[in-house]
């Protein structure tokens, strides 16, 4: 564990070696960057993929994760989508430097060597909060709203890199870790982002949330028709082509949820809510409630004992679904 409060660093830092005793306040380089309420800890993997161009801040202009923890020697490759137009990824302190790409698929890797806090930016799309942060080793980071995280050890919890989910993920190339989006009241996963040979994946993969956590999957990709399903759960979306849908919901108690898209599943299209203290098997049936945007909650019939919140455009409306499911009604 830390020891003491460490020194305080300010978001200007160059990408230099930290002791484990600094802390570096990342709130101003972040502070008009959309979704930064969690470190993706991918340590003790050789390599991990940042996703350029994702939803955020606007439209396609943010980078997926934001803020990931890798080991040192790790080797970190951005990876464009394709969208919001041209990207480069450009480190504050000029340890690295991408050309500009348009073109989904194209790569750019960086690979830290000390324990570091390099911040790094989209250049023209930097002002609309186009950012993000390699934080490498047991560095301790501040983030906005007071989040963010140092060293983990058995007596900071579980490794978040650690769950396997007996197998759920063996084909799921985008699946490197769980981000813990605990503290957070409203988590968005993107559906059709890129990963598993194209616009086949749940992006994060695998979150862990409080109970009561909005849960909300927001459709960008367009390879195809999505949906969002927990055959154990009994909950499901309805299947959509295009961006512009979404389907929330909110669960309660402990335990884990695991989903797939049933059209990609065998792609690796597959993702994972820890819920609460975890990991159980699944939750029950009544720790689930089906909601949708954040304009309010209505609660309708229920089904298998789920409770069912279904929305309109403006607000939600209370709308009995009798003993069906959403997915039966497809």
């Amino acid at each position: 564990m830390l020891v003491g409060t460490g020194a305080v660093v300010g978001s200007a830092l160059l990408a230099r070696p930290v002791r484990a005793a600094e802390t570096v306040d990342l709130t101003e380089w972040f502070a008009k960057t959309d979704s930064v309420d969690g470190v993706t800890d991918a340590t003790g993997q050789a390599s991990v993929v940042v996703r350029v161009g994702t939803e955020g801040n606007g439209g396609d202009f943010a980078f997926s994760p934001p803020v990931v923890r890798v080991s040192p020697g790790a080797t970190v490759t951005w990876e464009w989508t394709g969208a919001g137009g041209s990207h480069n990824v450009v480190a504050e302190g000029g340890a690295f430097e991408s050309p500009y790409h348009t073109d989904a698929g194209a790569t750019f890797a960086y690979t830290a060597s000390s324990p570091s806090v390099v911040p790094y930016a989209c250049t023209p799309h930097s002002p609309m909060g186009m950012r993000g942060a390699l934080v490498v080793g047991d560095v301790a980071v501040t983030l906005p709203g007071g989040g963010g995280g140092g060293e983990a050890t058995a007596a900071d919890g579980e490794n978040e890199k650690t769950p396997t989910f007996d197998g759920w993920f063996d084909d799921t190339d985008n699946y490197d870790g769980v981000v813990d989006h605990r503290g957070a009241s409203e988590v968005t996963v993107q559906v059709g982002a890129m990963g598993n040979g194209g616009a086949f994946a749940f992006e994060p993969a695998a979150i862990h949330v409080d109970p009561g956590t909005v849960v909300r999957w927001e459709w960008v990709g367009t390879a195809g028709a999505y949906d969002v399903v927990d055959e154990t759960l009994s909950y499901a979306s309805e299947r959509h082509h295009g961006t512009g849908h979404d389907f929330a919901l909110s669960f309660d108690g402990d335990g884990v949820s695991t989903y797939e898209c049933t059209t990609y599943s065998d792609r690796g299209m597959r993702g994972a809510v820890v819920v609460g203290e975890g990991p159980v098997d699944t939750l029950t049936p009544m720790g689930t409630g089906v909601v949708a945007g954040a304009v309010g909650l209505a609660t309708a019939g229920a089904a298998f004992g789920v409770r069912l919140h279904l929305r309109t455009m403006s607000a939600y409306e209370a709308e009995s679904d009798g003993d069906e499911s959403e997915a039966d009604q497809q």
